[in-house]
């Protein structure tokens, strides 16, 4: 009697000679073993995922109460504390947005995460700490001309207006058609006492 072990070595031997006769068989191949589940997704992470598409959807309450749970299981996840004070921040509560991040150590936030600083200290007029971030991030980022323009709006409103005329005209520089900059130069070279730099400036940004 053949036994069953017997049975499966001669259809495996039979397999592997009709595999040599014929080349282009394609080969026995094993049935492949289940492998341990990789790459789940926590809890914290869809909390987290959730909370953006709210956010992306612009259901801002939802977005809020869904950081709200994510940091009452996790109070130090720094990208949550960031996530929730762009949404606050946009639904005009500066200050529970400033709370969010007051505890938070400024080295410890990436650029995202500092520049929303700097626009929330400039909402609370702290300019003095604002220019000190966008300078530091510019000094590593010198193309960033959205963030240049922040900080020589704010130079222009704490009246320091060569830093601020300097910083208009390396974005003008890079974006000479750029109407509502070079107005925003023409008054701060009016301000500065330049009129006739000044004139210069707002008449051309009235060009067509």
């Amino acid at each position: 009697m053949t036994t069953p072990i017997l049975l499966a070595a001669m259809l495996s031997c039979a397999a592997l000679e009709a595999f040599a006769a014929d080349p282009e068989t394609t080969p026995p191949t094993a049935t492949p073993v289940p492998s341990p589940a990789e790459g789940e997704i926590s809890d914290t992470q869809t909390r987290l995922e959730l909370a953006k598409v709210l956010t992306y959807d612009k259901k801002y309450p939802e977005a809020i109460e869904a950081y709200h749970q994510l940091l009452a299981a996790d109070p130090n996840n720094i990208e949550a504390k960031i996530g929730l004070c762009e949404v606050l921040y946009w639904t005009g509560k500066t200050d529970e947005a400033a709370a969010v991040l007051k505890d938070v150590p400024e080295d410890k936030l990436d650029d995202k995460g500092k520049l929303m600083l700097a626009d929330l200290l400039v909402a609370k007029k702290d300019y003095p700490s604002a220019i000190r971030i966008f300078t530091t991030y510019l000094n590593q980022k010198p193309d960033d001309y959205s963030v240049r323009l922040k900080l020589a709006d704010v130079q222009s409103w704490t009246k320091d207006y060569p830093e601020a005329i300097a910083n208009y005209e390396l974005i003008l520089k890079a974006r000479p058609k750029d109407r509502q900059v070079r107005r925003k130069y023409g008054m701060v070279l009016s301000w500065s006492g330049q009129n006739e730099k000044a004139a210069e400036q707002l008449r051309e940004s009235l060009n067509p």
